[in-house]
């Protein structure tokens, strides 16, 4: 028995050592982005910020003017920014609050997949009275949307 635990452990210190997930470097390289992925998300950040400030117009300016909308995995909602406008423009005028928070994020070159909750306030500025919670995949080209996803 004894012998047996022997062997398990040595196989587990070797596993450990080949594996580069059980080294510090990995974390390290994980952590550093790409000027690329530093530029899409800042995108996403603005977006975010014009969204919660309820600003239509700077909203709008982040998309580019053929942007397409997907429900997952490719049902198509709808596609350019007079589509956006339509869709969008309708709430940040109705709504007396608007609350999205990106509470974990992927970034791998120009695509940015947000983990977020949006709170939304229909009746009081102070009231929220709706809570969602969703994923969304943005794809950005020369500081523009072009292409989003909601996973639903």
């Amino acid at each position: 028995m004894r012998y047996l635990l022997s062997a398990v452990l040595l196989l587990a210190a070797w596993v450990a050592g080949a594996n580069p997930a059980f080294e510090g470097t990995a974390s390290q390289y994980n952590l550093q982005k790409t000027d690329q992925e530093k530029e899409a998300e800042a995108v996403v950040d603005a977006l975010i910020a014009a969204y919660n400030r309820q600003d239509i117009r700077k909203f709008i300016a982040l998309y580019d003017e053929n942007v397409e909308f997907y429900i997952y995995p490719q049902t198509l909602m709808f596609k350019g920014k007079k589509q956006l406008i339509k869709r969008y423009g309708l709430m940040f005028e109705k709504m007396h609050c608007l609350n999205a928070t990106s509470i974990k994020r992927i970034t791998n070159g120009n695509i940015v997949i947000d983990h977020e909750t949006s709170e939304i306030c229909s009746e009081k500025a102070d009231v929220v009275d709706k809570r969602s919670e969703f994923v969304t995949s943005y794809q950005i080209e020369d500081g523009k949307i072009t292409k989003v996803v909601f996973f639903r």
